[in-house]
């Protein structure tokens, strides 16, 4: 029977879509992290005053939304004394509103293409690969257990904190990796290359040639991969 690997992370970051449709319908936490995102940050008695919440109904909240990943805890010191805890939006909790980036990234991409920097774009996009395939090689040096599920579980953890939503499936026949997500869809809108360097990055990784039987751009819900012989370590 095929092994799947699921990374927590990665399940916690694909059920956070849902979490974030949640938040924004529930007034309350709708009314906190507004809050926070025109404050900065807020103590419990700002946050009191502001929304009119209990203090133990704030204490609730804050701690679903730090759980969840949203909200950090930092301290402020206005004077002498203790410092005073104050409450803010994590990158994952400023992501919940609204931003530009993609269409900015795709005019960045178009202007480029426009003024001739067609070589420029591909060595970023090398570049970024490279600077990947360091960091897994890193990882995996240092990583414990044995060698065959210390590859796949590395991978599998490296992938999530990517963005990739993987399910990783390892068999007598090979290997099978299904990415649920593309992280950079506005980038690929305009060119192909990070897709092409990425099936190099799992080339490299496995050096085993390899066969991408769905792909996202083509209207498929992920880009699989398969690796024709499971191999123990990837190197």
């Amino acid at each position: 029977m095929p092994t799947r690997h699921h990374h927590t992370l990665d399940i916690i970051k694909h059920n956070r879509a849902v979490i974030k449709v949640d938040y924004f319908a529930s007034d309350s936490k709708r009314e906190l992290l507004l809050l926070l995102k025109r404050s900065g940050a807020v103590s419990l008695d700002d946050a009191e005053e502001a929304t009119g919440l209990a203090r133990t109904t704030l204490r609730e909240h804050f701690s679903q939304l730090e759980r969840d990943g949203l909200v950090a805890r930092t301290t402020h010191r206005d004077g002498p004394g203790r410092p005073s805890l104050r409450f803010q939006l994590t990158p994952e909790g400023q992501a919940l509103f609204p931003s530009r980036d993609g269409a900015l990234l795709r005019r960045l991409l178009s202007y480029l293409d426009e003024h001739g920097a067609q070589d420029l774009l591909r060595t970023f996009f090398e570049e970024f690969w490279n600077e990947r395939l360091r960091e897994f090689r890193h990882r995996l040096s240092v990583a414990t257990g044995d060698e065959a599920s210390r590859s796949v579980r590395v991978l599998d953890e490296f992938l999530s904190e990517q963005g990739f939503m993987p399910e990783i499936e390892v068999g007598d026949d090979g290997i099978t990796i299904r990415e649920c997500n593309c992280p950079f869809p506005e980038a690929v809108r305009h060119t192909r290359l990070p897709c092409q360097l990425e099936a190099q990055f799992f080339e490299r990784i496995f050096s085993e040639e390899i066969g991408r039987v769905s792909y996202i751009p083509d209207g498929s819900p992920a880009c699989t991969y398969q690796f024709p012989e499971a191999r123990e370590t990837p190197c």
